[in-house]
């Protein structure tokens, strides 16, 4: 495929609203050999062997309407991989925020059936508190059709600049109004952008962007992945400093230096890449 030149125009409006909507970023086929996989791995059938991060809703354990999510795919399934670990994401995610390099922080998957109750707003910048610098950037990705009926992505423009911090919680199933924790900073009437999108289309998200989803009130399922990237040369904050629920247990106890077997760099301007990333799995956005 080709390479996505992103314009000037673009890369602002990402920097003053804080995401960056692309209707056509996937074609079909590439959208069907990721989502082929997902129900697969939901079925606890992982190719390599290895279980993901973390993982709610399981079929026929959980409550049929429950949404179910999965974290660290590309450690399962290496077709996944294939996208999650993509130079191309990187550049992209790095370009935004003018990063030099950028590498893996997490992949998700977000299935949300009929009936799947509403998700917390949030920063994901939250996640990364463990990290130096706490920067994240992510490429959320419609593998269904999604729309605000559906329970998609929902973001608050310019939420980015905003002074007051998030904490880490359990996003799942709330029992308070999913938009509670922006309320809690004062702010009781906000902008809320539902992203309607086609299979295949994205939105980029700066990390400290509140984001959430509403119910699905449709008969339809609503599926999407998303893969995040770090900075090229993040590393681990001090043992004791900021929330590592996932990223907390790479760590190694002599080094405050991320492990490129687990966070592997994956595009640079310099055109290093982490010779384990290379070796795993194909690149599905090979460009070429």
């Amino acid at each position: 495929m080709n390479p996505i030149e992103l314009s000037a125009a673009q890369i602002e409006q990402f920097r003053e609203q804080g995401f960056l909507v692309l209707e056509k970023f996937l074609d079909r086929d590439r959208v069907s050999q990721i989502d082929d996989r997902l129900d697969p791995l939901f079925a606890t059938r992982f190719e390599t062997g290895i279980y993901p991060d973390e993982w709610h809703g399981r079929p026929g354990l959980s409550r049929p309407e429950a949404t179910r999510q999965m974290v660290g795919m590309w450690r399962c399934d290496r077709t996944v991989a294939s996208l999650s670990l993509s130079a191309e994401i990187a550049r992209l995610n790095a370009t935004l925020v003018g990063w030099s390099g950028g590498r893996l922080a997490m992949d998700s998957c977000w299935i949300k059936p009929p009936n799947a109750p509403a998700v917390l707003f949030h920063r994901n910048s939250t996640l990364v508190s463990c990290i130096a610098p706490s920067e994240i950037v992510t490429c959320w990705i419609a593998l269904s059709e999604t729309t605000k009926e559906m329970g998609t992505i929902e973001l608050i423009p310019g939420s980015h600049r905003w002074l007051g911090q998030d904490q880490f919680r359990f996003l799942h199933a709330p029992e308070v109004d999913y938009r509670q924790p922006v309320w809690d900073l004062g702010i009781h009437d906000p902008e809320i952008l539902a992203i309607e999108l086609p299979p295949g289309g994205c939105v980029f998200l700066q990390g400290d962007l509140w984001r959430g989803s509403s119910c699905n009130l449709s008969d339809r399922t609503r599926r999407s992945i998303a893969v995040s990237t770090l900075r090229s040369d993040a590393q681990f904050q001090p043992i004791g400093v900021g929330t590592g629920y996932i990223f907390s247990r790479y760590r190694r106890l002599d080094s405050l230096e991320m492990d490129e077997s687990f966070f592997p760099i994956l595009w640079t301007q310099a055109g290093y890449r982490s010779a384990f990333a290379q070796a795993y799995c194909e690149d599905l956005m090979k460009l070429g």
